[in-house]
């Protein structure tokens, strides 16, 4: 799970591999940096699942498969601080 203090590392153009926890079953999907962002950030205030950012991932290696509606985790809102 990424932290408020690993979060500037991220905010970069680009896609990253998100992993993305329901119960005991892991999702991999190719995510829009923001996309990603937005989700931990959902998902901290809602506490429907876990997500993670796999780091060693690197352009070339990420899933195929795009985060399902990354479209709308694009948006411009504010992000919150804290928790």
């Amino acid at each position: 799970m990424l932290t408020g203090a690993e979060e500037p590392r991220f905010v970069a153009q680009g896609d990253v591999h998100v992993r993305v926890w329901l119960g005991a079953t892991a999702f991999d999907y190719r995510a829009r940096v923001a996309a990603a962002l937005n989700l931990i950030d959902d998902c901290r205030r809602k506490r429907w699942c876990a997500v993670e950012l796999v780091r060693h991932s690197i352009e070339k290696h990420l899933p195929e498969t795009r985060l399902p509606n990354e479209r709308l985790y694009l948006d411009q809102r504010p992000r919150r601080t804290g928790a």
